[in-house]
């Protein structure tokens, strides 16, 4: 016998709904019938009650009036056997109970009830006989009595509970007969259901072998072949899938593969983070870097393992809205690192992100190499400034001395003499305008070299452009005349102010001025200088040649000039434009340029409007504070004695002693030769510290001082200077070849290689306002006055008698200082007149003999 199937859950519903349903239908079907059957039998009983009681009420009428009781007991016992009789008794007319078959005695209380006079049918509960159906019927109408007859309603019960037990035990079995059939027949509807559900199940598993085995046509086997069929599209689909996300898979795997070996072969040390500051990865470089070997540092917050520059830029970066963040941070080994850090947006509209990528790069070297190429720059420029210096300078003083002292000694009529001379101040001449040109060349290339590395030095400002460009065409004035050529400056007003280097931005001004210049020879330049949105524009139209649109675009290039330079002489460096760029360009502007050739051209730049700029801050240097320059006992013990020097008329009638500083022996002799030929004593040092020393000895009335020295440079010297109460008013002219270091602490500062005429000028000038500040005038004449020494500390330089009326000329021609007014003049002179003069300060000098 095959092994019965399990039951399925259809199964299950079925045989539990056919139940309940058949249990119902059995249940109102069993007891409607049962109820009818009591209905029925209940008649019956009551008809076979009523016959048999008016049988016996009929059979009872002669009895009764005979008064043969013995009769109609044996009546009613012959009735007693009929099935459901329960008992019958009789009644006369005076209700006195005549024959009974109860045994022994009749229940009192159906006696008491009996006394009905009419024909009825009750139903009563009798003690001892339980429910039973008392049918009254009279005899005579009453008259001779009544036979009451009780029909046993119990047995109608029975009947009923037997029949309704017999009818359930009936639709039992049509029950199990019914399940048996539906078992089979969801058995048969349900296994193809089952087999699609396994089917299915191994669809879900992606089993597409698997068949099925259904041939039916109804719509289970309709369904049974669309599932087939969608199984060999499954299948079909799903090799085809399987194809793609293998090849997709390989493709991940060999770019994960390439990634890794990327990550890990990256010479820069990379670092991500999550959104909590927590490492997400560290490659191999970036653990050299941090010296971090195989530690597991995944999923722990950065700060334990990485410097504090670096967390700094990792929490950073978490705020970061866009663009990048960058630090130097140190590595291990004191080697140094450039870190650049970025954001990883997971959607940047939402502003949601992952954390932060940091690209760490070591830059020891690359810093080293900066540095060697700062003193590369430092170095060539001063070796090739200085000597350049000597060579120009030199060369000046040879033709001077040639047309003071040798030329007018030759003889005047001979031609070969004339030949001679002029050969020789055309060949110096050539000299002097090579050596220029070369300087020229030499400051540019450096400049722009400076420039491009970064390390030019800008003091940026408020300025305004209108006085840049007036600056800048008071300064083209000379060649201007040379040329024959006129320059118009338009200024809008109201400009406003731009922020940056007003030196570097006349540099850019003199330098469009002088090509303009350079390529006009007559007419009218044109410089406009205007508001342009948010820039300010500038621009310089001149009349000459014009540019050819083949060379226009390459002219801010370097060493690109206009013009066949193999052919042509070459009129610059070609590098005048490009530091235009380079300028323009590092002040947020741009510059250009529009020419039509032989129309002339016009050269424009802009500038940003000056916002929300702030001024630079220049940070003192720490080393200078750490340089030792003199005991203090040593400066003490010499007070007095410098003062003497300056106040002792021998010295006031010497020429200014001036002291030079320089490594160079050409350029020291040079200088020292240049400046006693402008009539100046002059001392020579070679460092710094030779310097000082000399300087404590002689007190000069200015040093010229060169930065680049052995031993000690010109700036620890100025600072020496400085510190010391009996130089620090020396005035200091700094002659260097580093174009961009200032004054170096000094009082004015002139470029190697020097031109004789601006370095006398700025000589003569700080002589003059050395002399200006520090002079004193006093009201009155020399001899009504006997100071002491004492007022020197006040005028070491000079002091001035002159009468009360012309002191007055003095301060208007210039003269700064302190004013000495004796008491008695204080009633008489406009003391505060006098004191509204800016620089000049009035000193009242006690009357009397106090002063004498």
């Amino acid at each position: 016998m095959a092994a019965m199937s399990p039951m399925t859950g259809i199964f299950k519903r079925t045989f539990l709904l056919v139940f309940c349903v058949f249990g119902l239908i059995a249940a109102i079907t069993s007891g409607m019938a049962a109820y009818f059957l009591y209905e029925r039998m209940a008649d019956e009983f009551q008809s076979k009650g009523l016959a048999i009681a008016e049988s016996i009420a009929k059979g009872s009428q002669v009895v009764l009036l005979t008064e043969d009781a013995s009769a109609i007991q044996s009546s009613i016992d012959h009735f007693l056997g009929i099935e459901g009789v329960k008992y019958i008794f009789v009644m006369d007319s005076r209700n006195d109970v005549i024959a009974h078959t109860f045994v022994p005695v009749m229940p009192d209380a159906l006696r008491e009830r009996s006394g009905l006079r009419r024909s009825a049918v009750r139903e009563i509960d009798v003690q001892g006989y339980g429910p039973v159906m008392d049918i009254n019927a009279p005899i005579l109408e009453g008259v001779a009595g009544y036979v009451h007859v009780g029909m046993d309603m119990g047995l109608l019960e029975t009947y009923f509970w037997k029949v309704f037990a017999n009818m359930q035990l009936v639709l039992l079995g049509i029950f199990l007969a019914c399940m048996v059939a539906v078992y089979y027949s969801v058995q048969r509807i349900a296994r193809p259901l089952t087999e699609l559900s396994r089917y299915a199940a191994r669809l879900a598993k992606h089993d597409f072998s698997a068949e099925i085995d259904i041939v039916s046509e109804d719509e289970v086997g309709m369904l049974a072949r669309t599932m087939q069929s969608m199984s060999q599209e499954l299948s079909a689909l799903f090799g085809e899938m399987n194809a793609k996300v293998e090849k997709a898979t390989e493709e991940v795997r060999r770019n994960l593969s390439y990634r890794q070996a990327i990550i890990n072969n990256l010479a820069d040390g990379l670092l991500v983070t999550d959104r909590d500051a927590k490492i997400t990865l560290v490659n191999p470089a970036m653990r050299e870097y941090f010296d971090l070997r195989d530690l597991e540092c995944e999923g722990e917050l950065a700060e334990r393992y990485f410097p504090e520059e670096l967390v700094s830029l990792v929490v950073s970066v978490q705020s970061l809205k866009e663009g990048v963040v960058t630090a130097e941070v140190p590595l291990s080994g004191n080697r140094t690192g450039k870190a650049l850090a970025s954001r990883i947006w997971l959607d940047e509209t939402q502003e949601k992100s992952l954390g932060g990528v940091i690209l760490v790069r070591d830059i020891t070297h690359e810093k080293a190499l900066d540095r060697l190429k700062t003193e590369f720059i430092s170095t060539v420029s001063h070796e090739l400034r200085t000597p350049m210096t000597s060579v120009l300078g030199f060369t000046k003083i040879i033709r001077k001395k040639l047309e003071r002292d040798v030329f007018p000694e030759l003889d005047p009529d001979s031609e070969k003499a004339a030949r001679a001379v002029e050969q020789v101040q055309d060949n110096i001449g050539i000299i002097v305008t090579e050596a220029e040109r070369l300087t020229e060349l030499i400051n540019d290339v450096l400049d722009i070299a400076k420039m491009e590395s970064g390390k030019a030095q800008w003091r940026d400002r408020l300025l305004s452009m209108g006085d840049v460009a007036a600056h800048s065409v008071r300064s083209v004035r000379g060649m201007c005349a040379d040329k024959g050529v006129r320059v118009e400056l338009e200024v809008e007003e109201s400009l406003p102010m731009v922020f940056g280097d007003s030196s570097r931005l006349v540099q850019v001004m003199v330098n469009l001025l002088s090509n303009a210049i350079k390529f006009m020879d007559e007419g009218v330049i044109t410089c406009r200088v205007r508001r342009q949105d948010s820039f300010v524009l500038v621009s310089v139209v001149d009349q000459g040649a014009g540019i050819g649109p083949d060379q226009l675009p390459f002219i801010f290039e370097k060493f690109k000039q206009v013009g066949d330079t193999l052919t042509e002489k070459p009129q610059g460096t070609g590098l005048g434009l490009p530091i235009c760029r380079q300028i323009v360009t590092r002040h947020g502007g741009e510059i250009w340029a529009e020419s039509v050739a032989g129309m002339g051209s016009t050269f424009y730049f802009t500038l940003p409007i000056a916002e929300d700029f702030s001024e630079n801050v220049l940070v003192s240097d720490e080393k200078m504070n750490k340089i030792v320059c003199e005991e203090e006992t040593d400066i003490l013990m010499r007070e007095g004695q410098a003062m003497m020097v300056e106040t002792g008329e021998e010295a006031c009638d010497m020429p200014p002693l001036i002291l030079v500083v320089d490594d160079d022996p050409s350029l020291g002799k040079y200088l020292k030769q240049l400046f006693r030929d402008a009539g100046f004593r002059v001392l020579v040092a070679q460092n710094g510290r030779i310097a000082l020393s000399l300087a404590r000895q002689h007190l000069p009335s200015l040093i010229t001082m060169d930065l680049m020295m052995p031993e000690m440079d010109g700036k620890a010297a100025i600072h020496c200077l400085r510190s010391n109460p009996f130089t620090r008013h020396i005035p200091i002219l700094v002659v260097t070849a580093l174009s961009e270091a200032d004054s170096a602490g000094g009082d004015a500062a002139v470029l190697k290689p020097v031109d004789e005429e601006q370095l006398l000028e700025t000589v003569n000038a700080l002589l003059r306002d050395h002399d200006v500040s520090r002079s004193c005038i006093v009201l009155g004449d020399r001899a009504s006055y006997a100071f002491d020494d004492d007022l020197t500390v006040i005028c070491p330089n000079r002091i001035t008698f002159c009468p009360p009326d012309e002191v007055w000329d003095h301060v208007r021609e210039g003269f700064r200082g302190f004013v000495f007014v004796p008491s008695e003049m204080a009633g008489v002179f406009d003391l505060e007149a006098l004191s509204r003069f800016s620089g000049v300060q009035v000193l009242i000098l006690p009357g009397g003999e106090d002063y004498k």
